[in-house]
């Protein structure tokens, strides 16, 4: 098969003049066009590397601006909610990824309904089962219990399902060491807010005055977060941190050498008041990033151009400018358990001349999936 768009996207650069010739599921040459080339760039899939499908209802619902009151709000508003609207919700999620690029997706799931979701809409990747155990410090086992029984009505719509940790402050000490002694895939919410490491270094801010409100045991452990998740064996290939905003040139080096994946997720980190997490630093180290589109109550809508757009624009108010090219490998970058994506995509962006005009005049409503490789 020969597809003769006027432009590629390879390895994030657009190259215009090239069409592709395809034999199976492979792309055997890229050559010089030899005939009069149709008005689409073609580039690999999006892979959306940290998602909430189930989120999708709550877009818009919750004003805060900060990140604590918002988790707390929607923790709360979470226990209102009916499963079948949660159901809902996330397959309308899963269809607004697949119309915006994304072929695969890493999923962060409560509630048991992702898995369905992401094969009805045609998408693959991998379903991360939330464990929580904030209230169960001192006997997790029939919450666990429960979590698992969860995942395993996932594994029955033929996904690779995992129990992962939702964040540090949010699972007890045991449960996360067990659960990264396992060796299986993991994805955790790791440096997302300063207020990890006032946690784990002090016990201060809101996180620890919960704590003592609700009488929990306090993990003052004298690091900060990352230090603290390498202390019980997250610091290995297979893991991914998601967002690790709040760290330093020295959480990057544990990071690198410990060859953990990081999830970029920009909008959210912008709405939630997160530090302008230093994407460029954590790329020069070697680390894997990818871009997530985290939840729609956070990011707004599930538009892939527009996470792409903020993560340019939040690293030059950093000053630490990524190119336009980098952000684009981010977003299609595979996932760090080695999971494909379900093709190519045409992009109707009408004389594209560069990567920066694709990802500044991109909207999903300018995207076809073109089904040419399988997952």
């Amino acid at each position: 098969m020969i597809l003769r768009p006027y432009g590629i996207v390879l390895d994030g650069r657009l190259e215009v003049g090239v069409e592709a010739i395809f034999e199976g599921k492979e792309v055997r040459e890229i050559r010089p066009h030899t005939g009069i080339p149709s008005p689409f760039v073609l580039s690999p899939a999006f892979v959306n590397h940290h998602s909430h499908l189930e989120y999708r209802g709550l877009m818009g619902a919750i004003p805060a601006r900060e990140y604590w009151p918002w988790i707390r709000e929607i923790t709360r508003m979470k226990r209102t909610q009916e499963e079948e609207i949660v159901a809902r919700d996330a397959r309308q999620a899963a269809i607004e990824n697949r119309a915006c690029g994304v072929g695969a997706i890493a999923e962060h799931s409560d509630r048991p309904v992702a898995a369905e979701a992401l094969v009805a809409a045609g998408l693959t990747g991998i379903v991360f089962q939330e464990v929580i155990t904030f209230f169960e410090t001192q006997g997790p086992q029939e919450k666990l219990a429960a979590i698992e029984s969860r995942a395993e009505s996932q594994r029955a719509h033929g996904l690779s399902v995992h129990l992962t940790p939702h964040a540090p402050y949010t699972v007890d000490e045991d449960t996360l060491r067990t659960l990264a002694a396992k060796g299986d895939p993991l994805s955790i919410h790791a440096a997302e807010t300063p207020l990890e490491d006032a946690f784990f270094r002090e016990g201060r801010g809101p996180i620890g005055d919960l704590h003592r409100e609700l009488g929990l045991p306090m993990r003052t452990a004298g690091v900060g977060v990352v230090e603290y998740l390498a202390g019980l064996g997250f610091l290995r290939p297979g893991v991914q941190f998601v967002h690790a905003c709040a760290i330093d040139d020295g959480d990057i080096e544990t990071i690198a050498q410990g060859g953990v994946a990081v999830a970029h997720c920009p909008r959210s980190n912008r709405t939630l008041g997160c530090p302008i997490a230093p994407v460029r630093r954590m790329i020069e180290a070697q680390v894997p990033v990818g871009l997530g589109l985290d939840s729609a109550a956070s990011s707004g809508p599930i538009d892939i151009f527009a996470e792409m757009r903020e993560a340019v624009e939040s690293s030059h108010r950093l000053h630490e400018p990524l190119t336009p090219e980098a952000v684009w490998r981010m977003a299609t970058a595979p996932l760090p358990w080695s999971f494909p994506t379900t093709g190519w995509i045409a992009i109707h962006v009408a004389d594209a001349h560069h990567t920066l005009d694709l990802i500044e005049r991109g909207r999903p409503d300018r995207v076809e999936q073109l089904r040419l490789i399988e997952a």
